[in-house]
């Protein structure tokens, strides 16, 4: 007989916290600066770490509630992505285009979580159906998010599942470098024949 796979709402293991409201940030805490997380901090947490970012270290009063810690889970909410929060990131304040994502108790491990949400082709029929939103921009609210029912298998595999999906990701930003640099290469190589080329036709 087949085993029937056990699934379970995401709601039983995680809270959906949205990001504040930039406009009214200010206002509300009362903070000057506050350097917010963006699509390129998210991008470079995701794993395309090749891509250098140019972060400028600012002082702030940031309520520790607010500001992102290394290891946070969050979502991008465009892209309907989540990634991990690196140490380059930490400190930032998440705005409302993304999402935190807190686990409320040892039950689901986060590379498991993050490999469910970005890859599982249920768990993206499921996304599919609950995106609301006019034009290009099309986001899932966090009561449909909640509603996800993922796949619930033991804690054990899952930190196997978890760690083999980010070896894969590492992998994959290794051979995006590595096949820019190879068009460099070969793009100057190229260049540098028709500019000898060139000369010798002159002699």
């Amino acid at each position: 007989k087949a085993r029937i796979m056990k699934k379970q709402k995401m709601s039983e293991f995680v809270k959906f916290i949205p990001g504040i409201n930039p406009t009214r940030a200010k206002k509300q805490y009362g903070i000057d600066v506050i350097e917010y997380y963006d699509q390129n901090a998210f991008e470079y947490d995701y794993g395309q770490r090749y891509n250098f970012i140019e972060r400028v270290s600012v002082e702030m009063n940031i309520p520790d509630e607010l500001a992102l810690k290394e290891g946070d889970v969050v979502i991008s909410n465009s892209m309907q992505l989540a990634t991990i929060v690196g140490k380059e990131n930490t400190g930032r304040v998440l705005p409302l285009n993304f999402t935190k994502v807190e686990f409320v108790d040892g039950n689901i491990d986060k590379r498991y979580f993050i490999y469910i949400f970005n890859e599982f082709s249920d768990i993206k029929r499921q996304k599919e159906r609950e995106m609301q939103g006019n034009g290009k921009i099309l986001r899932i609210p966090i009561k449909s998010l909640q509603q996800l029912e993922m796949p619930v298998i033991s804690l054990s595999e899952q930190k196997k599942m978890g760690k083999a999906y980010f070896e894969s990701l590492k992998l994959q930003a290794k051979l995006v470098t590595y096949a820019k640099l190879v068009r460099e290469f070969n793009d100057r190589v190229l260049e540098e024949r028709i500019l000898t080329g060139a000369k010798e036709n002159e002699k």
